[in-house]
């Protein structure tokens, strides 16, 4: 569980740097739900998934192991934040129609987790994770700034993260419930590359080179990016890995 806590010691950045999924998929989640009375959202991080979830459940129990990040997290009022492990909601048994879990099911302890969501989910409910890895752009970003930036931190990916990127295959998360096919998401940015360095900041990876001393040639590239390119926001797309399934 420790990746799972990393998080904290730069809980601000991640709040402010990582972005907000499509819409298109909140309206997919809210038309499968068998309700929309009470979804738990696990590994809300600061909430970036809990805040359009409550636009279209009445109820938001959202959990996150990293009390630094349930800390930035912007309140509503229909959301419940609980610093908890996955594995320990504290919901009622058969009391959600649907459990999401935004980019942190490869942190999870698969061993108790799906216990955890079996109890609490109502026959029928739904279930959703989904995570993004690959960050596709223009050439001169993609050259200049990403994947100089990408080829410091690759040996630092956790074997999570690894998991990540295979978009959470239903065989190796271990899934009880009936898989659902999904459609394709896709969240379409436009960020400046000053947005898009601290995107990337935001990683664990990164941070963990950042420690591992690499810290002044990642300051480097991000520099000669900064001076390379002006300030003008640049189209970018992070494809969405999706996995959901049905609790029988």
């Amino acid at each position: 569980m420790e990746n799972a806590t990393s998080f904290g010691t730069q809980a601000d950045i991640y709040a402010a740097a990582r972005p907000s999924y499509p819409d298109a998929l909140f309206d997919w989640i809210e038309q499968h739900a068998p309700a929309l009375e009470q979804v738990w959202d696990v590994g809300t991080g600061s909430g970036q998934a809990a805040r359009s979830l409550a636009k279209r459940f009445k109820n938001v129990h959202a959990t996150d192991i990293d009390s630094a990040q349930i800390k930035q997290a912007l309140p509503a009022h229909n959301i419940t934040y609980v610093s908890a492990p996955s594995d320990a909601s504290g919901l009622a048994d058969d009391s959600v129609d649907a459990i999401t879990v935004a980019t942190a099911l490869h942190w999870f302890d698969f061993s108790t987790f799906w216990q955890e969501a079996a109890r609490v989910g109502r026959k029928g409910a739904l279930f959703c994770a989904w995570t993004y890895h690959a960050i596709e752009a223009q050439a001169d970003i993609r050259g200049n700034l990403i994947m100089p930036i990408r080829d410091i931190i690759e040996p630092y990916w956790s074997d999570g993260n690894r998991l990540s990127w295979r978009g959470y295959p239903a065989d190796e998360v271990g899934m009880p419930f009936s898989e659902i096919k999904t459609p394709v998401f896709t969240m379409e940015l436009s960020w400046t590359p000053a947005q898009l360095i601290q995107f990337m900041n935001s990683w664990s990876a990164h941070k963990r080179a950042r420690e591992d001393g690499h810290s002044a040639n990642l300051k480097a590239i991000e520099t000669q990016a900064l001076a390379r390119f002006d300030n003008t926001p640049r189209k970018l797309t992070l494809p969405i890995q999706t996995l959901a399934g049905r609790i029988d």
